[in-house]
């Protein structure tokens, strides 16, 4: 006769909540409806497994786990007040939900052996990601409805912005592990990766946000290897990469082009016209700015932003945005000045937390993430974004789990 113990249930329930945390790192390259079943799986089997329990410990050793919670508090005040219904506003609070899993997230990766699947899962994703998106621009693979692009704009499974920024840390994270990989054939593989990721993001796909990203984590890597000395050999490096890029591929020569031609429209536009990226941007951030000086101390409330821009915006040809393309300008409008600064605040503290870390590989993979996510939010509301926002949770629990747990490991 089989006996099944509360305490046997809750053993399995902590193995599969590992495996579906873990498991995140292979999903979110890929898909958004299997990143929600592995959620409600993590989180579902985390409470079974009574590892919330822990949160308390975990806090009481490191309170910083609490910056991202902390900013769903402050929005969820912000959410009392506002244009739209209660209905509407407690639906748009949802969509920072992310903020609240790290509390579920930090207490499972404690256990090294998820972090390291966690981080093997991310980075085979994105190498088969990046396999295919060589493939598209070189027109070996041909066009799918699996795939979102083609030759000109080789994306594979998600838009160019969201493609983009995982890929630019993806050769963040290929080049780190390679730096600390024994064996020669990984550190040659991994170094192969890494250039390829690095092209990929210039020369083949469009996103120009992880672009951005990617020239300051080249910038970061070159720092971390060589000291001051790596910041002068990294803006280099990235000066030269983007001269050669403009020169060899006519996907960045393009989207440069197109840039300059839509900023030079824009200062001569009334009204920018929706298929200007740019010239839009340009409007919701001014007329963004507006509205956080005629609302500076609370805002117009967390999830009210549309109302309030289309109530200040009057113009019939004027895009009315549901959000502004900028996460520091959304914050500011929704709960004025003083979250403004505590998403400014929040930033430098877990850039400052990781930055303490010295070598330790997560902890320097989550300064890559805080600085992904700074720039990131000048061009796009980032954490409405399921995937960015996600990805962002994702990393920085592990890095918090892995402060003084294996500093020096090779994961390779």
């Amino acid at each position: 006769m089989i006996v099944v113990t509360g305490r046997a249930i809750q053993v399995h329930a902590a193995s599969l909540a590992g495996w579906a945390v873990a498991g995140l790192g292979f999903s979110l390259p890929i898909s958004t409806s299997l990143d929600g079943v592995l959620l409600v799986v993590t989180v579902v089997a985390w409470i079974v497994s009574g590892r919330f329990a822990e949160i308390p410990g975990i806090v009481r050793r490191d309170w910083y786990v609490l910056l991202l919670p902390g900013l769903f508090f402050l929005l969820a005040i912000g959410m009392t007040h506002g244009l739209a219904s209660f209905g509407e506003r407690a639906k748009y609070l949802w969509k920072y939900d992310d903020f609240l899993l790290p509390l579920v997230f930090v207490p499972l990766f404690a256990d090294p052996a998820v972090r390291e699947r966690g981080l093997w899962a991310f980075g085979c994703s994105m190498a088969v990601t990046l396999v295919i998106s060589l493939g598209l621009a070189a027109g070996w693979i041909p066009p799918s409805s699996w795939f979102h692009g083609n030759t000109a704009n080789a994306t594979v499974f998600k838009q160019q912005i969201t493609h983009n920024v995982l890929m630019a840390f993806a050769a963040f994270l290929f080049a780190e592990v390679a730096m600390r990989a024994r064996v020669p054939w990984h550190r040659y593989g991994l170094s192969l990766l890494a250039v390829g990721a690095v092209a990929d993001v210039l020369m083949f796909v469009q996103g120009r946000t992880g672009q951005l990203v990617l020239g300051a984590l080249i910038i970061l890597w070159c720092e971390r290897q060589f000291g001051l000395r790596g910041v002068v050999l990294g803006m280099a490096g990235v000066l030269s990469l983007v001269v050669l890029s403009y020169a060899v591929s006519p996907v960045f020569y393009q989207r440069v082009a197109k840039t300059v031609e839509e900023m030079e429209r824009a200062q001569v536009e009334s009204v920018a016209p929706e298929s200007s990226s740019v010239g839009v941007r340009l409007e919701w951030y001014q007329n963004t700015a507006n509205l956080i000086a005629a609302h500076p101390l609370v805002g117009v409330g967390t999830g009210s932003f549309p109302r309030a821009y289309a109530g200040m915006v009057t113009d019939p040809a004027a895009v009315k945005p549901a959000h502004p393309h900028n996460q520091y300008l959304l914050t500011g409008a929704e709960l004025g000045m003083a979250g403004l600064l505590a998403l400014l605040a929040m930033f430098g503290i877990l850039w400052w937390r990781f930055r303490q870390a010295g070598g330790n590989l997560y902890a320097e993979l989550g300064q890559g993430a805080v600085l992904l996510m700074v720039i990131g939010c000048v061009f796009n509301s980032f954490f409405l974004d399921h995937a960015e926002g996600l990805f962002f949770a994702w990393v920085i629990s592990a890095a918090f789990a892995s402060e003084g747990l294996g500093a020096g490991k090779d994961i390779c």
